[in-house]
């Protein structure tokens, strides 16, 4: 073929037909344009669901040298790591534990007949039963302002890892959801949209030509369908406890789905990866 330079009056550059600066080539283009057959990788991260699977091996994110995970066991030698998108929760949803909506949800569940008088005729409501009260909810406001706190310092230790790893990017979005009545997590609500939505993202925008995801939730299967669809390889992280390797976190369903499994087990970690 040859090959003609001319500029566009945006100061774009065509090379034959094709505007480098709006073309979006397939991955296997990009991976030509690119240099040779190195890949770019980009890993994401449900901050959540690693949280708890390194809560299963008694470990936790800060004693881990994620740099040398990520670059001699994760990602191919023969590729390069983009970035590291690692998803969390912005804040624990506490805007309805109110003081007042405290008191009057523990009255409404568990002294329902009191419920007409609490809010302006206390004055008929037993004395016992209003201390009562009180102290279920002063037990609920104590834990709340516990895990805020405790919310708190692990965001910190977070911001501590971006800043001693360059290609990480954490990505706060969406809430947990917790019942200070029962001193309970919920789950969390909005992250796997999150992270959902910049996988596919990744794709369309053909920035990466492989995507590593590291959970087990099978709610991002038809995120993986869709990228697979578009030829953008997907692998999958699998995290094993103990010996024999033991792993009960990741869906089978969506383990059927990655075109890689990777096994990291605990055994490795513990002897290769801790600072």
């Amino acid at each position: 073929m040859v090959l003609r330079q001319d500029h566009t009056p945006q100061g774009g550059i065509i090379i034959g037909s094709l505007d480098l600066n709006t073309l979006k080539p397939p991955n296997l283009a990009a991976s030509i344009f690119y240099g040779g057959s190195m890949k770019r990788v980009a890993i994401l991260i449900d901050g959540q669901n690693l949280y708890y699977n390194l809560q299963n091996i008694g470990l936790i994110e800060k004693n881990i040298k994620w740099n040398d995970l990520f670059h001699s066991w994760i990602v191919g030698g023969e590729d390069e790591l983009t970035r590291t998108y690692w998803f969390r929760p912005q804040k624990i949803l506490d805007s309805y534990f109110t003081s007042e909506n405290i008191r009057s949800n523990i009255v409404f569940k568990d002294y329902r007949i009191h419920h007409p008088n609490y809010k302006d005729n206390k004055a008929n409501i037993p004395a016992d039963i209003i201390a009562e009260i009180e102290r279920k909810a002063t037990i609920a406001e104590d834990w709340l302002k516990q895990e805020k706190t405790k919310f708190s310092k692990i965001e910190y230790n977070y911001d501590q890892l971006c800043f001693e790893h360059g290609d990480i990017e954490f990505v706060k979005t969406g809430i947990v959801k917790v019942n200070p009545y029962i001193q309970e997590y919920i789950g969390e609500k909005g992250v796997d949209i999150s992270l959902a939505v910049k996988m596919i993202s990744l794709s369309v925008d053909n920035r990466v030509d492989k995507i590593i995801l590291v959970s087990g939730d099978f709610d991002y299967s038809e995120a993986i369908k869709f990228v697979k669809n578009r030829m953008t390889k997907i692998h999958l992280v699998k995290i094993h406890k103990g010996y024999p390797p033991q792993n009960r976190s990741v869906s089978r369903d969506l383990a059927v789905l990655a075109d890689r499994v990777i096994d990291v087990y605990e055994s490795d970690v513990r002897s290769k990866y801790l600072k």
